[in-house]
């Protein structure tokens, strides 16, 4: 088959995700605009080709087995520019988070220094709500522009999408862009709350290791890490996968973990936590199968 946009078969997923695990998707495919994107995923409808969209692979344990379809990244400068109007950003679905916090403080603009430290690209951040657990990404947004899995482009302000804890309501599209509302304050004091952001981050959660983030989400009134450090669980391994003992809500890759290995530790996680509380722990990251 040929896509009609730049493609390579049998990519390795474990490149593209920050654990640096998972198997070969069938199709990757690196649309170069909007219209490459809708054609393809016109292509795809035509083929019955399942469409997963890819950004910076922060969120996702991909299966060791690989998965089938067509696995797309939105690395073109098409999605990836940031521009400013006012107080207001105009940013790309595929701007690296760490690029936008960069961008804004150029600007003088202030709102998104809590971001620092989540590796992630705009548009998986706002379909997760992403953030930390006084503040996420769907507070600043203004509206986003969206396409859905026919090729229909909409635009969709904040109030449309639906934002609650790490969720919205964009499960059946694909943010292209989106505009953020920020608030216009002195350089020195954005670097500040950076820095404060990110020694914060390194004081909860360590550095150095590969996970993909938090790998649930906090119950009602309550923090999941708590509840697995509770059940005794931090330092506990599977195989190369080992639950962080400096945050109990992460699992790591020490380089060589299997996508199997940290399903088993997730299991484990679930049915000790079940045990223990009574609580039934809501995965926060995706699992690509």
């Amino acid at each position: 088959m040929n896509l009609p946009v730049k493609y390579r078969r049998t990519e390795l997923l474990s490149k593209h995700t920050t654990f640096q695990i998972g198997g070969l998707a069938q199709y990757w495919a690196e649309p170069k605009d909007v219209a490459q994107l809708a054609r393809l995923f016109s292509w795809c409808k035509k083929n019955k080709k399942r469409v997963r969209v890819i950004g910076a692979g922060s969120n996702i344990l991909a299966v060791d087995q690989g998965v089938c379809g067509v696995v797309v990244c939105l690395n073109s400068s098409s999605f990836t520019a940031i521009s400013k109007v006012g107080r207001f950003c105009l940013v790309g679905a595929g701007v690296l988070l760490p690029a936008l916090i960069s961008y804004c403080t150029q600007q003088g603009l202030s709102g998104a220094e809590f971001l620092c430290g989540i590796p992630g690209t705009l548009g998986g951040a706002i379909a997760g709500n992403a953030g930390t657990k006084d503040k996420s990404i769907g507070d600043l947004v203004e509206f986003v522009i969206v396409m859905d899995y026919n090729g229909n482009i909409r635009k969709q302000s904040a109030a449309d999408l639906d934002f609650t804890y790490r969720n919205s309501n964009l499960k059946n599209c694909v943010v292209l862009q989106a505009c953020l509302k920020l608030v216009k304050k002195d350089k020195t004091i954005i670097r500040a709350n950076i820095a404060r952001y990110a020694l914060a981050r390194r004081m909860s959660q360590g550095k150095g290791w590969l996970s993909a983030g938090c790998c649930f989400k906090n119950p009602s009134g309550d923090s999941a890490g708590r509840l697995i450090d509770a059940c005794g669980l931090k330092g506990s391994r599977r195989g190369q996968a080992i639950i962080s003992n400096s945050h109990a809500n992460f699992i790591l890759n020490d380089g060589r973990a299997t996508a199997s290995d940290v399903l088993a530790l997730i299991r484990r996680i679930k049915r000790s936590v079940k045990k223990r509380f009574g609580i039934s722990l809501e995965l926060e990251i995706k699992i690509w199968r």
